[in-house]
């Protein structure tokens, strides 16, 4: 084999390791785009559920603060029946 063949053969060898290389970069680029989605999605799924759970704990608050202030109510009514 002749220098000029080697070189020649040798360049071959670099572009289809070049092209290689470009396509895993490509295909690495590609799944971190598709786990940015997901972890995107992820996220907003997260976020709809933590609005929700507030919203459930406001309801729960609200039904507390109605239940309590109907025992005061019901407290005071029998302090007062009792003292008549």
């Amino acid at each position: 084999m002749s220098l000029e063949e080697g070189l020649a053969r040798l360049g071959g060898r670099v572009e289809e390791l070049s092209k290689r290389v470009d396509d895993l970069r490509s295909n690495i680029n590609a799944g971190f785009s598709k786990l940015r989605n997901v972890i995107n999605h992820g996220f907003s799924e997260l976020r709809s559920d933590i609005r929700e759970l507030r919203g459930d704990i406001r309801k729960l608050v609200g039904a507390l603060i109605g239940l309590i202030g109907g025992l005061i109510a019901t407290l005071i009514t029998i302090i007062l029946t009792t003292m008549l």
